[in-house]
């Protein structure tokens, strides 16, 4: 069995020291892969239920900064050897295509091949 490790980047652990701290842990514990979520803008009041969470609310609220998942992924590439890089996922509707397809052909030629591109709606509505 393979294992993955979700990274939530946000609330102040969206930086390169915590990025570099993940990425060396994850390889270093055995772990298959990173995963990290899109969020381009969060809402403190909303009517959708988020799926993850009981009480139904993203943790954090509004003010959660969170960093774009390509950028975060290729920095991940930059400092990581083995581990596989994924989108978990990539709020594909929101984006242009053509850069998008760009910017993940380009992570997954800087990384080696490591990329899992996962693709969605998301929950917010």
């Amino acid at each position: 069995m393979e294992v993955g490790l979700f990274a939530p980047l946000g609330n102040g652990n969206a930086n390169a020291e915590i990025l570099r701290a993940l990425g060396a842990e994850a390889e270093a514990r055995g772990f298959e892969s990173i995963w990290v979520a899109e969020h381009v803008v969060l809402f403190d009041q909303y009517d959708s239920q988020y799926p993850y969470a009981e009480d139904g609310r993203f943790p954090g609220g509004g003010d959660t900064g969170l960093l774009e998942p390509l950028t975060a992924l290729t920095y991940l590439a930059a400092v990581t050897d083995r581990v596989r890089l994924g989108t978990g996922i990539c709020l594909v509707p929101q984006r242009n295509p053509v850069y998008t397809a760009k910017q993940v052909v380009d992570l997954d030629a800087l990384s080696g091949g490591r990329v899992d591109f996962g693709i969605g709606v998301g929950w917010l509505r």
